[in-house]
């Protein structure tokens, strides 16, 4: 069933897509107000929404990690609000986590958000021998919407937040200072950046584009 209704999504604010009808995913709710996410270029996202939604495990495993999620995004779009962050920023654990919230990665990041030990800590987190907050959905996604603010604030850009978020503060200096005046765009187009990150960021916008960036109504929230 998730299946059929995710191949029949509509992609957000977007040309509608020629494998794809107009049905939302998820009830639907006012969008982000335009221009919130900055400057987007549609070529990397559009290739990265044909292939989540033609992808039989990659259309899968989206349904999966969205209807996991539907419990906790009323909570999270609270929290980011709150931060002044894109509400649309709730869906970021589909990739980071499959809304799993003990998920645990391969350098030991933690929870929903995918944090490492020292990030989690630099926003007032608890992670030691006997607690770890990262697997606390609230702590870690106030955690999670502070370190977004702080990069938004530093780099003016939410792309460019969000490949920070992936790659690191470092690596993504390092782009800029190849080109100071760049877009995440532009960086990844010259191959500044990681290749991680380079799909990172347009496959987040394909996913709240397939996910039709709606919220559901009728599911409480699980904070």
């Amino acid at each position: 069933m998730l299946l059929a209704v995710l191949a029949a999504c509509a992609p957000l604010q977007h040309a509608p897509s020629p494998v794809a009808s107009s049905a939302p995913l998820l009830p639907s709710v006012p969008p982000a107000p335009p221009g919130e996410l900055g400057t987007l270029d549609d070529a990397p996202i559009d290739a990265w929404e044909q292939r989540l939604r033609m992808h039989p495990g990659l259309r899968q495993e989206t349904a999966d990690s969205l209807a996991r999620g539907a419990r906790y995004l009323p909570g999270l779009r609270r929290i980011l609000a709150a931060h002044g962050v894109p509400t649309s920023f709730a869906l970021l654990p589909v990739i980071e986590s499959n809304f799993y919230p003990m998920a645990r990665g391969r350098r030991g990041e933690r929870g929903l958000w995918q944090l490492r030990r020292a990030t989690a800590r630099r926003f007032g987190l608890v992670v030691n021998a006997h607690r770890d907050d990262r697997v606390q959905p609230e702590r870690a996604t106030r955690a999670a919407a502070q370190y977004l603010r702080l990069l938004h604030d530093r780099y003016g850009d939410w792309p460019l937040a969000l490949a920070a978020y992936n790659a690191g503060e470092r690596r993504v200096d390092r782009a800029l200072a190849r080109d100071p005046e760049a877009s995440f765009w532009r960086l990844a187009e010259r191959g500044y950046l990681p290749r991680s990150s380079r799909d990172y960021v347009p496959r987040f916008f394909a996913v709240v584009r397939v996910a039709g960036e709606q919220e559901p109504t009728a599911v409480g929230s699980a904070l």
